[in-house]
């Protein structure tokens, strides 16, 4: 094993003192920089110590620069010493003799691809702060330390057996090219600045995540961006963790096979067309502080059957916000709502059941058009709600629908209420037999199509039976 020693006096001319075929170069800046003549033929073990002399000048390392190890393929092993707190750019890149490396806590700064390609590596380096590199051989699932502040650029380059990481929402940053080349990699926990990555590092991820859980920080528009690139195969995605209150318009639109999608509990704000296309999302959770579901959030989310509202302070339900749903088989309007847009619930095929609260003032032209299957109406408002011409297009005009028992003259008198099948709610029936209303609803794939089973029958996404 080589030394540098920790008193070095006159045993050299000038700043360098040659050992074997190393050479230390001992800088005014504190750091300690290695070259090789013999282009890194260096075999054996290294200590650096906290602290060389050079003529009664004590010079502390505090960090190893960018390259002074590069391609020392004999290298066997290494110490950082307490006073190390930097490895520079490429410091240990190639050395593919390196089968041991500690280093100390005092290290918060690990550069890009420090450790990269040292083959000979078989367990992840890091220490409190900092993950540094994880073997190419690794294979399956792995849990990055609860703790550790950062990941440095290219730690785990190239582990094409990495099916799953865990990154622990301590983690602050992330280095360019971390996780570049894991071609095996589909399920992802992360906080967000995982996904707040350079836009040539994307090819690496989109093509293939499937499963995205963000556990912490807050998504940018270029880290929402990077997701919506994953529409081809992503299937579930939990947001539940970050502190947004809105996301940008269009976030998730378009993933068509996204299946589950879990909301932020501080969620206030639903923009426009952020759901929008999500033709394979079967259901939803509306958290309880969001005040505004936005134009065309939901739009064309054909399998949605399920429609959550976590609480009451949404106030209004945006035009053509579920236009097309057509799983959709139950709703109940949460309290407080005012107002709901034009075409908001337009060609939902299976609407079945339909609640409305005393709050709703307006609700727009076409919104429940093509409703066709609607079997009963609850509404809670005393004076009939303002609506269109159409608001109720081919909605049966048999379906009753409920009202208070003294607003029952007032709801027959008004030009379009008084078309519908109006009852007082102290004459609604204890229960209301309906076998088709209360069949099984079973969603099926045949021939790559999506139908519905309904009882014995089965129906398209668009409400045709199938005969």
């Amino acid at each position: 094993m080589l030394a540098v020693a920790a008193s070095i006096g006159t045993m050299f001319a000038g700043n360098e003192v040659q050992i074997g075929d190393l050479y230390y170069y001992l800088l005014t800046n504190h750091r300690v920089e290695v070259t090789s003549p013999n282009s890194g033929e260096y075999s054996g073990d290294i200590v650096i110590p906290a602290s060389v002399t050079y003529k009664s000048v004590t010079y502390s390392v505090t960090s190893i620069g960018s390259y002074a190890f590069r391609y020392c393929t004999g290298l066997t092993s290494v110490t950082i010493p307490n006073s190390v707190t930097t490895i520079g750019k490429e410091a240990f890149y190639h050395c593919t003799g390196l089968t041991s490396v500690t280093i100390p806590n005092s290290v918060t700064i690990i550069e890009n691809m420090a450790f990269r390609e040292c083959t000979g590596l078989t367990s992840p380096v890091y220490n409190a702060h900092v993950f540094a590199y994880m073997p190419t051989s690794f294979s399956g699932a792995y849990t990055i330390p609860d703790g550790i502040e950062s990941i440095a650029g290219n730690a785990f380059w190239n582990c094409i057996g990495l099916t799953s990481v865990t990154i622990p929402n301590s983690v602050t940053s992330i280095g360019n090219f971390a996780f570049s080349s894991c071609t095996g990699l589909t399920y992802v926990e992360a906080p967000a600045v995982f996904f707040d990555i350079l836009e040539d590092d994307w090819s690496y991820y989109t093509k293939i995540l499937t499963h995205v859980v963000v556990n912490g920080g807050e998504l940018s528009g270029k880290a929402l961006l990077f997701i919506n690139r994953s529409y081809k195969t992503l299937q579930t995605l939990d947001v539940s963790g970050v502190t947004n209150t809105e996301f940008t318009d269009e976030a998730f639109k378009g993933c068509y096979n996204l299946q589950q999608l879990v909301l932020p509990a501080g969620l206030t704000h639903i923009s426009y067309n952020s759901v929008a296309e999500c033709i394979k999302l079967n259901s939803v959770v509306i958290p309880a502080g969001v005040t505004e579901i936005d134009d065309r959030a939901f739009e064309d989310c054909r399998s949605l059957g399920s429609v959550n509202f976590a609480g009451d302070a949404l106030r209004r339900i945006g035009n053509w916000a579920f236009y097309n749903c057509h799983a959709l088989e139950n709703i109940e309007i949460p309290a407080g709502v005012t107002e709901i847009g034009a075409g908001a619930f337009y060609g939902c095929t299976y609407l079945n059941n339909l609640s409305m609260p005393a709050s709703v003032q307006s609700i727009g032209d076409n919104c429940f058009a093509l409703c066709s299957k609607i079997s009963q109406m609850n509404v809670d408002a005393v004076l009939p709600p303002a609506v269109e011409d159409k608001t109720f297009y081919e909605v049966s005009t048999e379906a009753p629908v409920y009202v208070p028992d003294e607003s029952v003259t007032t709801y027959k008198a008004h030009p379009v209420w008084g078309k519908l099948n109006i009852i007082g709610k102290s004459d609604r029936p204890q229960a209301i037999e309906n076998t088709k209303a209360n069949a099984k609803t079973t969603k099926i794939l045949r021939d790559g199509q999506i139908f519905i089973l309904r009882g014995e029958k089965v129906y398209t996404l668009t409400g045709q039976e199938v005969k």
